[in-house]
């Protein structure tokens, strides 16, 4: 695979767009726009080291053999599992703080405009 890391931001975008239009979540516009930027801001900004790691891990296991396009998908979303995770430690690892910024922006409950949606 040429570019690993712009596949993997590839299926963040999957990813994401399935979540947001899933039927079996009762979103409003505003929800939806809410999770969207909520989604945009505290997951995929950092160095994405946990997902990647998990794809790789992937290609180890299949000892050199070439992954197929959905091995790779299964892997990429697998990846943004941990990397959502990690993001929903870091929010409250901010609140619990009290912390004023991460990744050189405002945390995320300290944005205001976003409280209202």
């Amino acid at each position: 695979m040429t570019d690993l890391k712009s596949k993997f931001l590839e299926v963040y975008s999957v990813l994401k767009s399935e979540l947001l239009h899933d039927s079996a979540f009762e979103f409003t516009d505003d929800s939806r726009q809410w999770v969207d930027r909520m989604l945009d801001y505290n997951v995929p900004g950092g160095k994405l080291n946990r997902g990647l790691s998990v794809i790789d891990s992937y290609k180890l296991l299949k000892e050199g053999k070439e992954l197929t396009d959905d091995e790779v998908f299964l892997a990429c979303a697998l990846g943004w599992c941990i990397e959502w995770l990690q993001a929903y430690f870091l929010v409250l690892d901010d609140i619990m703080d009290s912390s004023h910024t991460r990744r050189g922006q405002p945390c995320w409950f300290r944005k205001r405009r976003y409280a209202s949606l």
